[in-house]
């Protein structure tokens, strides 16, 4: 990933306290690695499903970027599935494509807490000109 791309990364994603981006080009891939904070916390003490969707919907984003030219793209719809409670800490987080179209970008992300999946997405962006 080029230091360009790194030093213009969205205030949300510096907010999530993302992380160690990595791009897997052969599986054409992204992994961020984010850190859920106590201030993300719902009255029961787990992270509330709202910043789970911003961690995904931003390593999809990220992921529309990089993956198409460095062309912008915003998310059109997004489908979340919450699967078990996410814990303060490290969330790991991968993207990839469903289907790569010229205007419109079919993705699935997941998130991962303990080497278990805690939820996944899936959303369409558009690519912006």
């Amino acid at each position: 990933m080029d230091q360009k791309t790194l030093e213009h990364l969205p205030p949300i994603h510096h907010h999530l306290g993302g992380h160690n981006l990595h791009w897997n080009d052969k599986n054409n891939e992204l992994t961020i690695h984010y850190t859920a904070l106590e201030s993300f916390t719902n009255p029961r003490g787990t992270i509330e499903g709202g910043m789970i969707c911003a961690m995904l919907d931003d390593v999809m984003g990220l992921f529309a970027y990089l993956a198409n030219d460095h062309k912008p793209a915003t998310t059109i719809n997004l489908t979340m599935d919450f699967l078990r409670p996410c814990a303060v800490g490290e969330v790991i987080t991968k993207c990839r494509f469903i289907k790569q179209g010229k205007t419109v970008l079919n993705l699935e992300s997941e998130a991962w807490q303990n080497h278990k999946m805690i939820a996944r997405s899936t959303a369409n962006f558009m690519v912006l000109d």
